[in-house]
Order: C-alpha cells, then sequence, then structure tokens
C-alpha cells in the first residue's frame, strides 16, 4: 500500500526517495517522511469513518472543503456548537441574553439586512471579529443612522460581512454584531459607551464569527484556493468487511503560526492569522464563548474546553497545547472569580504584543474585559487593581534578551495615565509576578500603599484618565557617587545596567537607544520588594526590586517613574541600605 501512495506522489521521480520514515499521530493518522535528493516530503495517510482500513495506524480524519461556504461546513459548525452547549462545563452558556444596543437583523434572500436598535429583548446573535486593514467601505454614521435602521443593501457591504451574515443566516441566528455598523463611528459619546460595553457585547454573543483568513474586510470569511489542506489522492485498499476501503494522501498539515488549532498544508505559505495580531482582538477572543475560525486552510473551532480543526475528527483538550493555554486561561477566567496575582496580568502581556492602530487606545482596548472582571471593592487604576499593589508595580519594558537593549517603547505625546502603569508608554511589557512564573519564588511588598485615585478622562472607567497618583511609604535611595561610582547614570541604560545596582535596568521608555532619563538629573530608588526562596533553584525573583524615580514634570513636590531595577540581596545589605530612608511620597 505504501509504495501505491509513493507512486502516486512521486510519479517517475520514485526513485529519488532514498528514505522513508512512518511514525503514528496523536490524531489516529499515519505520518509518512520521504527522503529525497532535493529535500524532505511529509505526508499524512487517513481513511473515512465509514470505511476504515485494516491497520489501525491509520485512521479516520476528514477532508477539507474546497471552501468553508460548503454545506459540510455549516453542518460541522452546528455540530460544534451543539455539543459544546449541551456537554461542556467549562462553557458557560446563557439561552438567551439581552441583545447589545444595536444590532444587524440578517434578513433572508429576499429581505435586506437592516440596523435593529434594540429594546434589550433577550436573543440569540452572533457576533464577527475580523481585520479592518484600513478604511470600511460601510459605516453607520449620525448621518447614515436613519438609513441604516431602513435598510443596509446586502450587495453593497464588503465580503467579509456579506458571508458573515450568510453564516449567520444558515445557522438560523436573526441578528448579527458588527462593530462598524453597530457603533456610530463618528460620535465619540457613542464611542466610548460601547468600548466600555465590549465585555457584555462578545461575552452574550451565541458565538463569534472569526474572519482569520482575511487582512481586511474585502477578504471575506470564505476563502479557497491553493491554501486549502486538500487531498492529493488516494489509493484503494482492502477493508475489514468484504467492501474495499480507500487511504486518502495530503501534505502532512502543520500548525499555523500563532494560532495551535487551525493547520495548513506544507505546500502553502506558512500562515499566521492577522487577528492574532490586533490589540482589540485579544478581548474579543477571551471574552468570546466559543468562536468559528474561518482560516485560508480550514474551518477551526475553539471553547473553554475544546480546540478543533475541519481536517482532525478527534477534539484536543486546551491542556494538552501549551502555546495557547495563556490565552485559553484567560477565557476560562471570564467565568470564576479571579484569585490573588491574577490572569489580568497574562492578559495584559499578551495584548501589549499586539498592534494598534492608534496607541491612544491602550486602556480602551482591554476596557471590555475590565469591566467584566471587575472586583467588588477594588478600583482600578489606570490599568492596574489596587488589590494587587505595590508587586503589580513591578512590569518592565519588554526588551531584546541578546542585548538587554529596550525595544522601542514611548511615552504618549499627551498624558494618558500614570507614570506607574503601564499604559503610560507604547510597546511590549511584560511582569515579573506573572503566575506560574517562579514558582520557587515569592514575592515579600517591602512599601505601603497609602493611597491611590484615576480621575477617567471619558465617561468609560476603565479607558484613560487625566490625573492619577499613588502614596506610598517606602525606602528610598538617592543615587549618589558612593551607590553609583560611574557617576553620569542618566547619560545612557547601558551605564546604569553596569553600574553596582545589579544586571536589571530598564528604562521605561527607549527609541534607537535613546532614553527618557536626561544625562545628570537627580534619580532615586524606591524599594518596591524582595524575592524570599520557597524552593529549590533559581529565580529572577530572588534579589531586591525597585522603582527608578526621578523629580515630577507636572509636580516638583512628587515624583514619577522612569524606569525599574533589579539588584542582588548582597548590594541592598552592604551598600544600598545604608543610604535608605523611610518615607511617605506621591508617586504620579
Amino acid at each position: 500500500m505504501l509504495r501505491d501512495v509513493l507512486a502516486m506522489v512521486f510519479g517517475d521521480a520514485l526513485e529519488s526517495v532514498s528514505k522513508i520514515e512512518c511514525i503514528g499521530s496523536a490524531r489516529n493518522t499515519l505520518h509518512v517522511t520521504a527522503s529525497t535528493k532535493k529535500g524532505f516530503r511529509y505526508f499524512e495517510l487517513y481513511t473515512h469513518t465509514d470505511s476504515p482500513s485494516p491497520w489501525p495506524i491509520i485512521g479516520a480524519a476528514r477532508g477539507v472543503s474546497l471552501d468553508s461556504s460548503s454545506d459540510e461546513c455549516i453542518d460541522l459548525a452546528s455540530s460544534w456548537i451543539r455539543d459544546c452547549i449541551d456537554n461542556h462545563r467549562n462553557c458557560h452558556y446563557n439561552e438567551c441574553t439581552p441583545l447589545p444596543t444595536r444590532v444587524v437583523d440578517v434578513g433572508s434572500e429576499n429581505v435586506e439586512p437592516r440596523l435593529y436598535v434594540s429594546k434589550q429583548e433577550k436573543a440569540k446573535y452572533i457576533t464577527l471579529s475580523h481585520c479592518w486593514g484600513g478604511e470600511i467601505p460601510i459605516t453607520t454614521t449620525l448621518a447614515t443612522l436613519e438609513e441604516r435602521q431602513r435598510e443596509i443593501k446586502f450587495r453593497e457591504l464588503p465580503k467579509t460581512f456579506r458571508d458573515a451574515i450568510s453564516i449567520t443566516r444558515r445557522l438560523h441566528i436573526q441578528y448579527i454584531w458588527i462593530d462598524s455598523l453597530c457603533i456610530i463611528q463618528d460620535s465619540e459619546d457613542d464611542w466610548t459607551r460601547e468600548a466600555a460595553s465590549m465585555a457584555g457585547v462578545y461575552r452574550n454573543g451565541f458565538v463569534c464569527i472569526a474572519a482569520d483568513g482575511a487582512v481586511d474586510s474585502s477578504g471575506g470569511c470564505f476563502i479557497g484556493g491553493l491554501g486549502r489542506n486538500l487531498d492529493i489522492g488516494y489509493v484503494g485498499c482492502p477493508s475489514t468487511g468484504e467492501r474495499t476501503s480507500a487511504v486518502y494522501v495530503r501534505e502532512r498539515p502543520d500548525t499555523m503560526a500563532g494560532f495551535g488549532f487551525a493547520h495548513v498544508g506544507r505546500v502553502s505559505e506558512h500562515y499566521e492569522s492577522k487577528l492574532d495580531t490586533r490589540g482589540w482582538v485579544l478581548q474579543e477572543q477571551a471574552l468570546s464563548l466559543r468562536t468559528l475560525h474561518y482560516t485560508v486552510s480550514e474551518l477551526a473551532w475553539d471553547c473553554a474546553t475544546y480546540i478543533r480543526c475541519e481536517c482532525a475528527i478527534p477534539p484536543e483538550e486546551v491542556e494538552t497545547l501549551q502555546h495557547i493555554m495563556q490565552l485559553r486561561a484567560c477565557k476560562r477566567m471570564m467565568g470564576s472569580e479571579l484569585q490573588e496575582y491574577s490572569r489580568w496580568t497574562n492578559l495584559v502581556e499578551l495584548f501589549t504584543q499586539r498592534s494598534l492602530t492608534y496607541e491612544t487606545d491602550r486602556l480602551h482596548a482591554l476596557s471590555g474585559i475590565a469591566s467584566f472582571i471587575r472586583w467588588p471593592n477594588v478600583k482600578f487604576l489606570a490599568g492596574l487593581w489596587d488589590e494587587e499593589l505595590p508587586v503589580s508595580l513591578l512590569w518592565r519594558t519588554k526588551s531584546n534578551p541578546s542585548n538587554r537593549a529596550t525595544l522601542v517603547s514611548r511615552r504618549h505625546q499627551n498624558y494618558y495615565a500614570p507614570t506607574w502603569s503601564w499604559a503610560s508608554v507604547t510597546g511590549p511589557v511584560e511582569f515579573i509576578t506573572l503566575p506560574g512564573r517562579a514558582r520557587n519564588f515569592k514575592l515579600i511588598p517591602d512599601l505601603v500603599i497609602v493611597g491611590a485615585n484615576c480621575v477617567a478622562s471619558s465617561a468609560n472607567p476603565f479607558g484613560p484618565v487625566k490625573s492619577a497618583y499613588l502614596k506610598i511609604s517606602g525606602s528610598l535611595i538617592p543615587l549618589t557617587s558612593r551607590t553609583n561610582p560611574r557617576g553620569d547614570v542618566g547619560n545612557s541604560t547601558n551605564r546604569l545596567s553596569r553600574s553596582p545596582y545589579g544586571r536589571g535596568f530598564d528604562c521605561d521608555a527607549s527609541d534607537k537607544g535613546m532614553n527618557e532619563i536626561v544625562k545628570g538629573e537627580p534619580l532615586w530608588l524606591l524599594l518596591i520588594a524582595h524575592g524570599e526562596r520557597c524552593g529549590p533553584g533559581f529565580s529572577r525573583l530572588e534579589g531586591y526590586h525597585y522603582l527608578v524615580l526621578r523629580e515630577s514634570r507636572l509636580d516638583p513636590d512628587s515624583y514619577e517613574r522612569v524606569g525599574c531595577l533589579w539588584g542582588s540581596g548582597e548590594f541592598w545589605e552592604s551598600e544600598l541600605s545604608q543610604g535608605a530612608q523611610k518615607q511617605t511620597l506621591t508617586l504620579l
């Protein structure tokens, strides 16, 4: 049988195959690697469920449709949805929830869609997650609001919207929520109000349609072509009964970059979902109970319980996929109470690695999640929760691991958040307190939060702020020639990181090697916490952790943050502790 497969694939070039390796896969299919003079080729061998092969190692899988508009794909999506609703305890589900402020009534083949202003009645609706990719050809504005409520011409919609409406109709759901149509795009008040309610919109949706295969609104959900994970062919073989069976062959699928649950054939370009790179989409992914992914290669699914794809029959449990556990844990978090050092820091790290068209959306784009998981009697402080202070102050801008150079990170042009919040800078950040990052150490706080307050700059309490402060009591150490023999600590991050403080200086804002510290200006260290060993091994949590402060540009009697620093316990004991003074100060 294997010779027949190779003859079908290679034809006259069969003699070029020098070595064959066969391995059974977790998908219950047979993986074949063929070595040739030109390199390696990878194949997957499988059968259909209704015609099993006599070889147990070649199990059943599904063929992939020419494009995901097929009836087979709709039937498959419906079966996944029903199984999730009926059998998944981790996937919290309400049969019907209140509709968002506005939804699109999808109409039918004979009735045009229209924008519907809800009365908060309960009904099922679908949400769409997509990339704008520039200008959307049709939106709702103050001028077009009444017209949209009368009708929306189906043929005038971009392909992604048309496909999403078709899916909604075929799933027998009346409503879909599409951001550019359901939010008034030129009304700042409406935009701010709807951004704050995004948690309920995605969380209450029946299912989310993710247009992963499209880079903009014209790409669509239904994508065919060479990117599909299609069969090369098949060869006949004996069956377990009297009937003949067949073994099907396709290029062995590889996991889609950054995705973890869809597969793309190796003959096609290695593909990464554009949605996985966008900041706004993170809360859509984390809040949606269940998502149908329309990718270039196949239909896929994820919920808090299972990962599924069109080409494989058995689902994979979330816990078995390490590379997406972080996001899935966030999805599960949405349905349970947060614990100490919550998954909020997971979300912030994931979010800041993604891109935003407007950096001023940095807090807005997470405000939906923040509103959903808010704790009773716990304040939200410009991206941090006061219950997690002071150790949540120990964030740092992400650096290049090879040379410790801070990646591009800037302060916002206009005041956006206090300097002690990660939202005050652009670019990726990471927390040393991330759950599971160092199980053998725990952080012991070394300062006390006396008071804290933020004043929101809009109606969204989880968005940017117009003023904020932290009043804290702790150990403040001036940087002097004794504690820094090299003197000009403000000249560059490199000199500060080579100083006796240790190996761990991170400047908050840095671009092209320049940082915001002015040469020769007075700087201070504020001790935040120290690590205490509770198991074997080494961690960066061991040692002492500081913020680097300077005089505030807003108020000379207060301080502002310019970086953070890690130092050894030995240096704290021998040098820094001698100059430390207990003070109560204000950090802006």
